[in-house]
């Protein structure tokens, strides 16, 4: 993947007349076509967590508040505007649940079909459901995200755009770009961190490019520390973020295991290379790259749930970092530079995922 084309202070002046990630037009690829339901500008709000070190302020990315509830949207937007520009039959995919739903939405916004490549391992009925009534063809494939990334591969052809991830097709980075430029204007400065969950982490290394654009502008003199946030149960990227040799570590076989994180969970299996770009752009921030336990990802889902905040557990993992050593280690350093800001990416709703909400059955009588 080509890294994305530095941006110039005129890129980063919106325009109030378009709505969403379109405001930001000059900043994005250019396309002839604007598709759009309205995904971007989500709100950035304050969080109050017993877990944040003294003098930090917590804030909450609400990307679980796009069009179909996950960050996905503001790149479908991009590359089904550029499927509909090279006259593409449709979008096509691999995905444990959210990108499926996300592709399918807008593939039926611009008139076009939709193929996705779903393990059956991600056990993302839901999710599937939701891609399906868009009029999705859904196709199981046995095994994990790697072997469903695998027949999407395999099943590239002309006329089919294929949308997997970031780092297979770069349309969808420059969509993500606009995440730091919107948490710029909604804070009116830099923050010090930024916490993603991620599976091999193609919308870190995008929103750390969203902010390095804000400076290259002269609009900012420094970027955020990028955290990279995984379950424990599958980490490739955690576990070679540890070693001397990341190359060496992403290739050896990391046990895996079933998660409540399943949107990011992701082996990297048959695609190493994409991990050594996400931990590249981790260093490069003076970041990290942690995981977090099954009973801690549960426990902050219901914190935030309590809060008001519904999300899926992958996303409340970034909450769940916010009590690791290692990540308060980081947030302290940022916090020495003047930077007091902690910004949380809740990556994805948890109206779509069961695992986030306890089973409730009503009493029996009480039913009205």
């Amino acid at each position: 993947m080509a890294d994305p084309t530095p941006a110039t202070r005129e890129d980063l002046t919106s325009d109030p007349s378009a709505i969403g990630i379109w405001r930001h037009r000059t900043l994005l690829p250019p396309s002839r076509h604007t598709v759009t339901l309205g995904e971007g500008e989500t709100a950035l709000l304050p969080l109050s967590v017993s877990t944040a070190p003294p003098g930090v302020k917590i804030h909450a990315k609400l990307e679980s508040l796009n069009p179909t509830l996950s960050f996905k949207d503001r790149g479908m937007a991009v590359a089904s505007s550029w499927a509909l520009d090279l006259g593409m039959r449709g979008l096509m995919l691999a995905s444990t649940g959210n990108a499926a739903v996300s592709a399918s939405a807008y593939a039926a916004a611009a008139g076009m079909e939709c193929r996705i490549f779903c393990g059956t391992e991600s056990r993302a009925h839901q999710k599937l459901a939701a891609a399906a009534a868009h009029g999705a063809q859904v196709r199981l494939v046995d095994g994990d995200y790697s072997a469903a990334y695998a027949a999407a591969v395999g099943a590239e052809s002309d006329g089919w755009f294929n949308v997997t991830t970031t780092y297979r097709n770069p349309a969808l980075a420059e969509a993500y770009r606009t995440i730091a430029v919107e948490i710029f204007e909604q804070l009116g400065r830099v923050p010090g961190v930024v916490i993603v969950p991620v599976g091999a982490g193609p919308l870190l290394r995008a929103v750390l490019a969203g902010f390095s654009d804000l400076v290259t502008a002269g609009l900012a003199h420094s970027v955020p520390r990028m955290i990279g946030v995984q379950a424990l149960a599958c980490a490739p990227l955690a576990h070679a973020w540890s070693q001397d040799n990341w190359r060496l570590a992403l290739a050896e076989a990391v046990p895996v295991s079933p998660t409540l994180a399943g949107a990011i969970a992701d082996s990297l299996r048959g695609y190493e290379r994409e991990g050594l770009l996400t931990l590249s752009a981790v260093k490069e921030s003076r970041g990290t790259v942690v995981a977090v336990d099954e009973d801690s990802i549960l426990a902050a889902t219901h914190e935030l749930a309590r809060r008001g905040l519904l999300v899926e557990p992958a996303a409340a993992a970034a909450l769940a970092a916010l009590g690791l050593v290692g990540v308060r280690d980081v947030i302290s350093d940022a916090h020495e530079s003047q930077a007091h800001d902690v910004v949380l990416l809740l990556t994805g709703h948890g109206a779509k995922e069961p695992s986030a909400t306890p089973t409730f059955e009503v009493p029996d009588g009480k039913r009205s």
